[in-house]
């Protein structure tokens, strides 16, 4: 039983990440963050602000929202908009559009995708950003920058 155990989980850890993922992580990040993602996993918090969840291919993947005060259908029937304190979120496959203004973003993505970037002016201390488990923390930037984590999908032309 233990030698299952002890195969098991470093397996399901490895399976957790596929070949070409990026890592992107945000700690106690204030401003405006837009994350899109290609393919994977993503969680965290946001201490308060605003949340607008995009789910642009409904079915391929879950996106679950927990603790926001306020919840409303956004201008798209694949959008819907958080509000409040405390707000959780996580997603599990498939694509995602997220966008964040508010505080205390916390978040951990692993897949492909991007970031863009814009800390709050008023914040003496916007938080800070990390790429693919690097270790090194940068601070956010008060001009917008865009990142992107993991191999990048090749473009196609007709």
């Amino acid at each position: 039983m233990l030698l299952c155990g002890l195969v098991a989980v470093p397996a399901a850890f490895a399976a957790a990440r596929a070949t070409g993922d990026g890592v992107f992580e945000l700690k106690s990040a204030d401003g405006v963050i837009v994350l899109n993602g290609a393919r994977g996993t993503l969680w965290g918090q946001l201490d308060s602000g605003k949340l607008v969840v995009t789910d642009p291919l409904l079915g391929d993947g879950t996106i679950y929202v927990s603790g926001a005060e306020t919840k409303q259908p956004g201008i798209a029937e694949n959008v819907t908009v958080y509000t409040g304190k405390d707000i959780h979120f996580r997603v599990t496959g498939g694509k995602y559009k997220l966008w964040f203004k508010g505080a205390g973003v916390d978040l951990t993505a692993v897949g492909v995708g991007s970031a863009t970037m814009t800390a709050d002016v008023f914040a003496f201390d916007p938080g800070a950003y990390s790429l693919d488990n690097s270790g090194k923390w940068a601070p956010l930037p008060y001009t917008t920058r865009t990142v992107r984590f993991g191999v990048q999908p090749a473009a196609t032309f007709p």
